[in-house]
């Protein structure tokens, strides 16, 4: 209810009020003549440079806490004697909550335009639940302390997709997030050797205290130090600061004929964001529809192998459970690999090809990532039992699936006003976390009934379905595009 009201209240105020209200100030001028000067040059990208790395710190450090309970299970089985239904019990609601929070985080940053604030407010609020989950000892307490926990996650990855919208332009941005996203993996490495080495030295309690007091502390310094936009420091946007460098610092054209107000391609863009509801906008984009269809069966394949990998490997042909931990490893590697890489493909496609649609570029990066799928899976499956080609299989799965989960959101978000980003980043997160939801109970009825002759070529159809499911934007237009043929339209006539 509380929420509720909060994004109530904030949508009635328009942009403009909401900028007002939290400390925006006009966009600086660009210099003498309109250039940049030396001065705002060296804050603007002292600014970005600080936000970004803590941006890559503060995301790992959500990942350590929102895997911390899967590290500590263990040890907490061993000590207090839960039984696996229990721990399982205990951990089946996170992603509902998980799923809702990014939604509802990515509607107050846009609503309040502070995301800096969700993402450093909302890591010291998930160090608490994690502290608070190590002070109890029976299941409902734990349940408690969890679900509040994923209430809380969401306010990393919707905040932090606004913050790359606002500090790097459209051109450059697949390098940027395909880094941060790389943020994930690095948390995904490190919290094995935090939380699951600290619990079997000192006890559960402390696996889920050290990473509780890690997210307080980073997230208290992320506070003062993050920045929401160029534009609240009296800097040029993002898309502006680029087009300078680009040109040597040479002034764009600001003035209209009767040399009043700037002619700027984003005032329409924003005009029509404010004329629309979230709801309009997002409902209302096809290419929208395309990304959540493609993210459902990236999140449903991701989240299915990673459940049956190792069962596969120690099942079928004997394999040690820890040395099929090992071989599964490559998934993540590769997957890192996948992260940068797509980024930067997609980043040089458009370069290359300025006048096609810049979204479009990308849902092509997606789809070829997405053919590489079927050739990992059948590795997997018909390879003889090799470790080092059961890993490779697994890296280039990794590679295959992790390139387009980089690219979805960050291309959603760029076809829609920037106004509406952080709203964006958390809808898409819904189709993502039902894909995880549905790998459990219907993989287990696959292999069940039809073994694992059965489970293979469903991950086949899949990553098919998930190549099929970005057709429709192959040509798709970013907002910034339409924006900038709109106003090119209207000073024509």
């Amino acid at each position: 209810a509380a929420v509720g009201f909060v994004i109530a209240a904030a949508a009635r105020r328009s942009p403009q009020q909401r900028r007002r209200r939290f400390g925006a100030r006009p966009a600086a001028s660009l210099g003498t003549g309109g250039a940049l000067s030396i001065e705002d040059n060296r804050k603007f990208l002292t600014a970005r440079t600080v936000t970004f790395v803590l941006m890559i710190v503060g995301y790992a450090t959500y990942y350590c806490t929102r895997l911390s309970f899967s590290f500590v299970g263990p040890a907490m089985r061993q000590s207090l004697g839960l039984s696996m239904l229990q721990l399982g019990a205990v951990s089946s609601i996170f992603p509902l909550a998980y799923m809702n929070s990014k939604f509802i985080a990515g509607v107050l940053s846009d609503l309040l335009g502070s995301p800096s604030m969700i993402f450093s407010l909302g890591m010291m609020l998930t160090g608490l639940c994690n502290i608070g989950l190590s002070f109890g000892s029976s299941v409902p307490w734990f349940t408690f302390f969890w679900v509040a926990n994923g209430l809380f996650q969401g306010c990393g990855g919707s905040p932090c997709g606004k913050l790359l919208v606002n500090w790097f332009p459209t051109v450059t941005r697949g390098k940027w997030w395909s880094g941060w996203n790389a943020s994930s993996n690095i948390g995904g490495f490190l919290i094995p050797l935090i939380a699951g080495r600290v619990a079997a030295t000192f006890g559960w309690r402390w696996g889920m205290r050290v990473p509780g007091l890690m997210a307080i502390a980073i997230g208290a310094l992320c506070l003062p130090l993050m920045r929401d936009s160029p534009e609240k420091m009296g800097l040029p946007t993002a898309e502006a600061h680029h087009a300078l460098l680009a040109r040597g610092g040479e002034p764009e054209p600001e003035e209209d004929a009767e040399g009043g107000e700037e002619a700027k391609p984003k005032a329409p863009a924003e005009e029509s964001g404010e004329k629309q509801s979230t709801m309009q906008v997002l409902f209302g984009n096809k290419f929208l529809w395309c990304m959540a269809a493609m993210h459902f069966f990236v999140y449903l394949m991701r989240q299915g192998v990673m459940n049956w990998a190792h069962f596969y490997l120690m099942d079928q042909f004997g394999v040690p459970s820890l040395e099929a931990t090992a071989r599964v490893s490559g998934f993540e590697f590769g997957g890192l690999i996948g992260c940068v890489t797509s980024g930067q493909l997609s980043d040089f496609l458009i370069k290359r090809n300025p006048k096609a649609g810049a979204a479009g570029m990308r849902a092509r990066v997606m789809f070829l990532y997405a053919l590489i799928s079927p050739l990992a899976i059948l590795g997997l499956w018909k390879l003889p039992p090799i470790a080092s080609l059961q890993w490779a299989a697994m890296a280039v799965f990794g590679f295959s699936l992790y390139g387009p989960q980089t690219l979805i959101t960050m291309t959603g978000v760029e076809t829609v006003p920037p106004s509406f980003a952080a709203s964006t980043s958390g809808i898409l997160a819904y189709p993502a976390q039902l894909g995880s939801m549905f790998a459990g109970l219907p993989f287990a009825l696959v292999v069940k009934r039809y073994g694992w002759s059965g489970y293979f070529p469903s991950l086949v159809i899949l990553s098919l379905l998930s190549a099929l499911s970005v057709l429709p934007g192959w040509n798709a237009q970013s907002h910034s595009q339409k924006a900038e043929a709109k106003a090119l339209a209207a000073s024509s006539t």
